[in-house]
């Protein structure tokens, strides 16, 4: 769907003597687009994988799903690389986001910390997604609410809360 809606955005700019712009960030110390997909993994019911859930079988299959994912990433890291390692993406990226070099997944600090605990002998229940409040670490600023996701896009695949970016 991408490519096909890509393939017509150039053609009807055509159409009007104007031409688009595909390139992520296509002017120097202006932001674009940065092209990325948004996706997840459900079912046909409405199910979710990647959100946390409220309910113990709900946060399982989070958990579940998100191991499945760094597996995946972990032993087909390379063909995933290949999807977004090429001059443009090395541009665009410029040492300010992850590197396509470097494919990695954060699913945010609180879950990081739940792997942490499983991985030391831990039960695999017990993540909750909570918000918070980030400390802007000055008194002339309000701490603001944040949500578990990556908002600093620190990673190739970050995580948004029920879904993830690529």
């Amino acid at each position: 769907n991408n490519v096909l809606f890509m393939e017509v955005l150039e053609k009807e700019a055509e159409k009007l003597g104007l031409r688009a712009l595909l390139h992520e960030k296509p002017f120097a110390g202006i932001n674009g687009s940065g092209k990325h997909n948004n996706w997840s993994i459900g079912t046909d019911t409405g199910v979710n994988f990647f959100y946390p859930g409220k309910n113990d079988a709900d946060r399982e299959l989070f958990v579940i799903a998100i191991a499945c994912l760094a597996y995946g990433l972990c032993q087909h890291n390379e063909v995933v690389r290949c999807c977004v390692a090429h001059a443009g993406n090395d541009h665009r990226l410029g040492a300010q986001e992850a590197p396509p070099a470097i494919v990695s997944l954060y699913p945010g600090t609180g879950f990081e910390e739940h792997v942490d605990a499983v991985i030391a002998g831990g039960p695999l229940l017990g993540y909750k997604a909570t918000k918070s409040q980030a400390d802007p670490k000055c008194t002339s600023a309000m701490p603001a609410p944040c949500g578990v996701e990556d908002r600093n896009r620190t990673a190739p695949f970050p995580f948004c809360g029920n879904r993830f970016e690529f």
